[in-house]
């Protein structure tokens, strides 16, 4: 009986190894996929988590995705996931991205600095600063944002029924 059950279990194995080595593609995908993620080590990361949070109690993983909650933060975080991909999606986002958390070490201590050492300003010395044109060209980048970050804003529906 032991032996018909192990015979049934290499069976199963055989089909599962044929199947795969009969579409190559999808087996060479995999084992890119698995690669990129060993080498990135993204793959050590994700066995540590699952170790680490997912229960072993079927039932319990069972309950616990089977949840409201759970199911509208997965999708909340699928449509979070999108619109992220869409945002860099451009070249000027992507470098614009690049470019601010490549050099903000530089960002922050310069912000910590201000910080820690506040310069007063009488209105003659702020027109002074305002004609350096670093600051105007960042100042410029913050009202722009702003102005697109208010009308984002206005469209945002909150389902309250106005």
């Amino acid at each position: 009986m032991v032996e018909n059950k192990e015979n049934g279990e290499n069976d199963q194995i055989e089909l599962a190894i044929r199947e795969l080595m009969e579409d190559d593609k999808s087996m060479l995908a995999l084992l890119n996929l698995v690669k990129m993620l060993k080498d990135s080590a993204d793959l050590e990361a994700i066995q540590k988590l699952a170790e680490q949070f997912i229960p072993g109690n079927p039932a319990m993983i069972i309950q616990t995705a089977d949840q409201p909650e759970f199911h509208k933060g997965g999708i909340n975080l699928i449509n979070l996931i999108v619109a992220l991909m869409a945002s860099v999606s451009s070249k000027t986002s992507q470098e614009s991205i690049s470019t601010i958390l490549y050099n903000s070490d530089e960002l922050w201590e310069s912000m910590v600095d201000g910080a820690k050492k506040p310069e007063n300003f009488s209105l003659l010395r702020l027109m002074g600063v305002l004609k350096d044109p670093e600051i105007a060209a960042g100042l410029t980048a913050i009202l722009n944002a702003l102005k697109v970050l208010g009308a984002m804003l206005k469209r945002v529906d909150r389902g309250e029924g106005e």
